[in-house]
């Protein structure tokens, strides 16, 4: 598979995604339904530290804020562990502990806290100079919310949900950019995410999320990342349709 091709496949999919959402938009529109627009910045870092020669330790931490920067929007700690069984195919799971806070043009009512366990499958392959990611997860989740003032602050009991991610990523080395002797690199994806079975969640329906950017090299091991991502969600307590135009910046540190 050359890189046009490789490419086109993910164009391919991020188009199928964004004509599911344009639909679902759509539908939920013709409900009266709203649709908003706003901007936030994702800081981001990312550690994948071997152990042996089949496991790493994985940490995932994302700072999410609105706009560029000016309101808080979301904190999530992912640990976990990660295990080779064969080239280019690994398995994972962990613990996730995400505290989102109202905000944008279509708040929740109160702040939300979200306990959650999780177990993905990442199939890797080479396609011409590029390298394509399939990522795979499934997430076992319990939200609760705080109710009340700051005198009066109550938790309500947790709510579980499951829900189903898809993300496909391509990425390539820029031959003709070159950062301390190291090629940066070219990147493309696109995540699906999906409830299952729930339909009375008080989190998020479903989600769409499709962005693009640059890689930095910092050294041997790792990069920072720029990018630019479209988050499509849809929110059924609030029958809005939110879509965030962030900006990415991450840290990424790989030591295999």
């Amino acid at each position: 598979m050359t890189l046009p091709i490789c490419f086109r496949a993910v164009s391919r999919v991020a188009l199928f995604a964004a004509l599911a959402a344009s639909g679902e938009v759509n539908a939920q529109t013709s409900n009266a339904w709203q649709s908003g627009h706003q901007g936030a910045t994702w800081l981001n870092a990312f550690v994948d530290h071997a152990i042996s020669d089949r496991s790493a330790i994985w940490f995932d931490g994302h700072w999410r804020r609105t706009g560029l920067g000016a309101s808080p929007q979301q904190l999530l700690l992912r640990p976990g562990v990660q295990f080779t069984l064969a080239p280019g195919v690994r398995v994972a799971a962990g613990y996730a502990y995400i505290a989102t806070a109202p905000y944008g043009e279509f708040p929740s009512a109160n702040p939300l806290r979200e306990q959650r366990t999780w177990q993905q499958l990442l199939l890797t392959h080479a396609a011409g100079p590029a390298t394509v990611i399939h990522r795979y997860r499934w997430e076992q989740r319990w939200l609760s919310s705080f109710t009340g003032d700051d005198e009066n602050r109550a938790r309500t009991p947790a709510s579980y949900q499951q829900r189903a991610r898809y993300q496909v990523r391509a990425q390539m080395p820029m031959s003709s950019v070159t950062i301390n002797n190291r090629q940066a690199l070219a990147f493309v994806y696109d995540e699906i995410l999906l409830p299952v079975g729930h339909g009375d969640a008080i989190g998020r329906f479903s989600q769409n999320r499709i962005g693009a950017g640059v890689g930095i090299p910092l050294g041997a091991r790792q990069r920072m990342e720029i990018g630019y991502m479209n988050l499509w969600n849809a929110l059924p307590s609030q029958r809005a349709n939110e879509i965030n135009h962030t900006l990415v910046l991450s840290y990424v540190w790989v030591a295999q």
